[in-house]
């Protein structure tokens, strides 16, 4: 054993002194200059479009960074980089770079990178096709931006996965759930437009155009006249423009995307560009104005091709060849420890072995106890899976009461839902029976339109009837009367 443990040590040390023979690169900014290049020169220059020379500068930072033997910035340079590959659609490429990232030792001591590369893990995923992968990523993300220690990162990042999160592909088939998401980005930094925008966006493909118009004014108070939120602001007008073209009011909507157009172009985004050309193409074609769709939709096209032309291809030869080095490193590194991870293998098998003998006789009865455990666990998820079964089943069953408008309808829904009238009638004690009934609507997700249809009433008539039931319940004006009800019953 003293043997073997001094061929390993003399192996190591080896290998230590020849990690840097040949350094050719000078260390000419210190840790904390690495981090202000990152945050602050790398952020403004994604901002202005400028991939190549984002791109280059990270290069040169982790070089620098490896020369330090400073993880943060490495790890730091891995993820910009793959951000920007992310948005010049590298996804490939993009995910090899975040792999770098994940193989750094000292990524595991720092929640805030380790959220943040979960993140872009689950943009790359989610654009890929691969939108349950995706979901377990932002998930991730969640959970150790949960464990950052500074307040205002903590929620800054939390805010933007649950953003990503409920704009994932996985959850297309589930507005609830992306709605749920939204709500919880936004009460998480309040003070950010973009969650609030996204929830009046919700309502709008949702059907719910008063709410839309509600939030996207909410997000338009928080913008006001700040010059850091022009990017937001140029998001803001687009929906308004789409909310417009709901209400076929094509000459507003053509305005905001203007305002939308101004904003992308001071900005450099010529990716925004790309998809709000085609848009002023479709509004001009609504508009009949045959010349000015063809104009926009020529744009479209021209830029699209000159981004594919000139900006993709630049990126190729300069990246790539980095990332081939890098990637040959991390195998090289690998190599060097070869002999010493043989050597372990070889001490850590015997004690292994000399182990398994151990307890495997100590522990026959145990095994046999964790059998019998394991029966009881499974038998138990059978009935909880089961039990869910009964509950969807039954969702689905006054789903289709509520629309016959059966006398059964208000019966049934106690029955799945037993305390939803306890805690309404701790609000307000006097609310009739149809009173209860609409709120039951409410809280299942029908819209007025909807409810005046099912229960053959006029629109206004139901209008109205919210109307008395917000005033009985005493739910503020600027808030939702659905989400107000499902937080108080759900809560």
């Amino acid at each position: 054993m003293l043997l073997m443990v001094s061929f390993i040590f003399g192996l190591d040390f080896c290998f230590s002194q020849t990690a840097f023979a040949n350094p050719d690169l000078k260390i000419k900014y210190t840790e904390s200059e690495i981090d202000s290049l990152q945050d602050w020169v790398t952020v403004s220059l994604r901002s202005q479009g400028k991939f190549q020379e984002l791109i280059e500068l990270n290069k040169e930072l982790i070089l620098i960074s490896e020369k330090r033997n400073y993880d943060n910035g490495i790890i730091r340079g891995y993820i910009h980089i793959a951000n920007a590959l992310y948005l010049v659609g590298k996804y490939n490429e993009s995910l090899r770079f975040l792999k770098l990232a994940q193989q750094q030792k000292g990524l595991k001591k720092d929640n805030y990178l380790q959220s943040w590369l979960y993140t872009e893990l689950g943009n790359n995923l989610n654009v890929l096709g691969f939108a349950k992968n995706s979901m377990e990523a932002y998930s991730k993300a969640v959970y150790y931006a949960k464990g950052i220690p500074e307040p205002n990162y903590r929620r800054t990042i939390l805010s933007y996965s649950y953003n990503k999160m409920a704009i994932c592909k996985y959850f297309d088939e589930m507005p609830d759930s992306t709605l749920y998401y939204l709500q919880k980005s936004r009460m998480l930094l309040p003070e950010h437009p973009q969650s609030t925008t996204n929830v009046g966006d919700w309502f709008m493909d949702n059907g719910n155009i008063d709410s839309a118009w509600y939030y996207l004014g909410e997000a338009d108070k928080i913008i006001g006249s700040r010059t850091d939120f022009l990017y937001e602001r140029a998001c803001l007008y687009w929906s308004y423009a789409d909310l417009y073209s709901i209400e076929h009011n094509y000459i507003e909507a053509l305005k905001s995307l203007e305002k939308s157009q101004a904003i992308f172009k001071d900005l450099n985004q010529p990716d925004d560009l790309i998809r709000l050309y085609n848009e002023m193409a479709r509004i001009y074609d609504n508009l009949k104005i045959p010349k000015k769709r063809e104009e926009y939709f020529l744009k479209h096209i021209l830029l699209k091709d000159s981004l594919n032309n000139l900006k993709q291809p630049a990126l190729d030869t300069t990246v790539f060849m980095f990332l081939e080095e890098q990637e040959k490193e991390n195998i090289n590194s690998g190599q060097r420890r070869f002999y010493y991870t043989i050597a372990a293998i070889f001490t850590i098998s015997l004690l292994f072995v000399l182990l398994i003998i151990h307890y495997y006789r100590k522990n026959k009865r145990k095994s046999v106890l964790i059998e019998e455990k394991k029966f009881v666990i499974e038998q138990k998820d059978k009935e909880t899976e089961a039990l869910k079964q009964k509950v969807n089943e039954g969702f689905e069953e006054i789903i289709q009461l509520a629309k016959k408008n059966s006398p059964e309808f208000w019966g049934r829904f106690q029955e799945i839902y037993p305390e939803f009238c306890e805690r309404i009638l701790e609000m307000n004690s006097h609310l009739k029976t149809s009173e209860l009934t609409l709120c039951a609507y409410i809280y299942l997700g029908f819209n007025t339109k909807d409810i005046a249809e099912y229960t053959f009433k006029a629109v206004q008539t139901v209008k109205n009837n919210k109307h008395n039931l917000r005033r009985r319940l005493n739910v503020p004006p600027q808030e939702d009367i659905m989400i107000w009800i499902r937080n108080h019953i759900d809560s």
